[in-house]
């Protein structure tokens, strides 16, 4: 499975200007339920502020963060975003983050969940891609540059 199939224009959003970081888990759930993916928005979020709070920063380095959870997914999905300027994720490069994909995988599909996060995180370890999707001319090109 390529992480461009699990994309959706809809779910993805460019250059918000959100300062907070609970906002931006926010808007990744909304865009996550715009696609369908998510039955339940409330639990969802609930669970990845857990996750953020208490299992450690999903921020990867090189201003990426990979929130992700399961609870209240239907099928499996990546949102992403993109932010004006980046807000503090606890990065382990101390870096603000503006560059994010929520990976949402329902329960019980451990070995997919981790199969998505590291054909991303390979994905994201090729710096003209990464440029690219910062300035990406719209979400449907999103989509293609990570296709």
């Amino acid at each position: 499975m390529k992480v461009s199939e699990l994309m959706n224009p809809a779910g993805v959003r460019l250059y918000a200007n959100i300062k907070e970081a609970a906002d931006v888990l926010g808007i990744l759930v909304e865009l996550q339920e715009e696609t369908g993916a998510i039955t339940n928005g409330t639990a969802y979020y609930n669970a990845v502020c857990q996750r953020e709070n208490f299992g450690g920063t999903t921020a990867i380095g090189d201003g990426i963060a990979l929130p992700h959870c399961n609870a209240g997914v239907s099928a499996p999905s990546i949102s992403a975003l993109t932010l004006r300027h980046g807000v503090d994720w606890g990065a382990p490069d101390v870096r603000a983050v503006d560059l994010l994909f929520m990976i949402a995988v329902p329960p019980g599909n451990e070995s997919l969940h981790l199969q998505i996060l590291a054909r991303l995180v390979n994905l994201l370890s090729r710096n003209s891609l990464v440029d690219a999707l910062r300035h990406a001319s719209s979400p449907e090109r999103f989509v293609e540059l990570i296709a």
